[in-house]
């Protein structure tokens, strides 16, 4: 696949732009996980259910729009002022408790009470005028009107109630035009707003929770930033993986001309992974076919190295930033003990960058031009159960669904001189690697 013109287009993202993409998409999943678990949000969604309610609504249209006159308050003391006004009510209260009627009911049922109708025995007798006096009263003509009456039951109630506290608060509370601002309804009402506005739960909201599901379906197994500085304090091993001890896994090929160096080509600086390829003489094994390993005298050295020991995956989504120096091979690759399957997640063979995977049954992949290997570029790998797919950035520049390996495999960084080559230095230089796993 020809990137030039996706490039010269825009829409081969640049590197910079995809790692920004990368970390945004991270710290996304983060931000919604912690807002989803944040007391904010819950609070937000209690409050939700309580303001939107049909409820909530009618109590707040009830308590601005009623009128403080058709309240219980006002009745109750408009009631309680008429009762209070009502003169024979309040003799009656006067008198029904006091001395002169008990003195009174008490004469009425003694045999002196017949004496009342003789207006002789009354002249004579203060006791009697007394008496007579009492019953021709507008005290116990009151006392008769209501003492088998509710009212002065219900007069004494409402004197009790609206001498409380509570009665005089709820009727200060009607009183107030603004009432609805005193009330825990406006507190939640506003709280709900300050929530509804808050740019945590804005982005929560807006956010498809099927998007986080399926970025959160791929969980980070495998990084390297090379912040490491001895090769065997890392994930990485030099030489080849082999099942059998008897293999040597520091060795080159007959048909190469670098000499794979145990480690001491590679390096960390600032972060960076190096591979370097230097001309430098040294004699070292070298596989051939037919006689097995050879020693052999090589003009330059160089290496590779691997995650056999340490990372192995089968499926997923792999990853490398690097770049590259030299016009000789330079590769990123995923294998096993044996010699195939390899996927290339990049192969740099001295003039163009190829990806793809050799097996058994050949190679099954294309050349990627119109980009420069010198350049720092994201190469990924996605490998699921029914295919591979091949990016450079956020291009897809090649997938298969034929001859899928069905072992997990490890990285393994390189590079090398064919024989055919016209040998020179060069460095391949690795900013990170990582490895995803996913549910698909």
């Amino acid at each position: 696949m020809n990137l030039f013109f996706k490039r010269l287009t825009g829409k081969l993202h640049s590197t910079k732009k995809m790692e920004q993409y990368i970390a945004a998409m991270e710290a996304e999943i983060a931000r919604y996980r912690a807002v989803e678990a944040s007391p904010e949000l819950k609070e937000y969604c209690e409050l939700k259910k309580s303001v939107e309610s049909k409820a909530f609504a009618q109590n707040k249209y009830n308590l601005t729009h009623t009128k403080y006159k058709t309240t219980k308050p006002h009745l109750l003391t408009l009631e309680f002022r008429k009762l209070l006004h009502n003169k024979q009510l309040m003799l009656y209260l006067q008198v029904k408790d006091s001395a002169q009627l008990k003195d009174y009911l008490e004469f009425r049922q003694s045999p002196e009470y017949v004496q009342l109708s003789d207006k002789k025995l009354v002249r004579k007798s203060p006791q009697l005028k007394n008496m007579l006096t009492f019953e021709k009263s507008k005290a116990y003509k009151a006392y008769w009107a209501y003492k088998d009456s509710k009212l002065p039951t219900r007069y004494l109630e409402l004197r009790e109630l609206i001498g409380t506290n509570e009665f005089q608060e709820e009727k200060a509370f009607w009183k107030n035009p603004n009432r609805w601002l005193t009330t825990e309804g406006h507190v939640q009402e506003v709280r709900f707003a300050q929530l509804s506005s808050s740019s945590d739960i804005k982005f929560f909201l807006a956010t498809d929770v099927k998007k986080i599901e399926k970025m959160e379906s791929y969980i980070r197994v495998f990084n390297d930033d090379f912040d490491w500085f001895k090769l065997a304090d890392s994930k990485w091993s030099a030489g080849f993986a082999y099942k059998s001890k008897q293999m040597k896994a520091n060795h080159s090929f007959v048909n190469e001309q670098q000499a794979n160096n145990g480690g001491l080509n590679t390096g960390t600086i600032g972060g960076f992974l190096t591979i370097l390829t230097k001309k430098e003489s040294a004699t070292a094994p070298a596989w051939d076919p037919q006689k097995g390993f050879v020693t052999k005298d090589f003009e330059y050295t160089s290496d590779i190295i691997q995650t056999a020991n340490t990372f192995r995956q089968k499926e997923g989504l792999f990853m490398v930033k690097l770049r590259t120096e030299g016009n000789i091979h330079h590769a990123c690759w995923l294998g096993g003990y044996n010699k195939l399957p390899l996927i290339n997640i990049f192969h740099f063979n001295g003039r163009n960058i190829v990806v793809g995977n050799l097996t058994d049954k050949g190679f099954d992949g294309t050349s990627v031009t119109g980009i420069c290997a010198r350049k720092y570029y994201i190469y990924s790998l996605r490998w699921t159960k029914k295919e591979l797919i091949w990016y450079v950035n956020n291009i897809e520049v090649y997938r298969t669904n034929r001859n899928l390996p069905q072992e997990d495999l490890y990285l393994a960084l390189c590079s090398f001189i064919s024989e055919k080559q016209r040998a020179t230095e060069g460095k391949m230089e690795v900013d990170w690697a990582r490895v995803y796993s996913t549910a698909e």
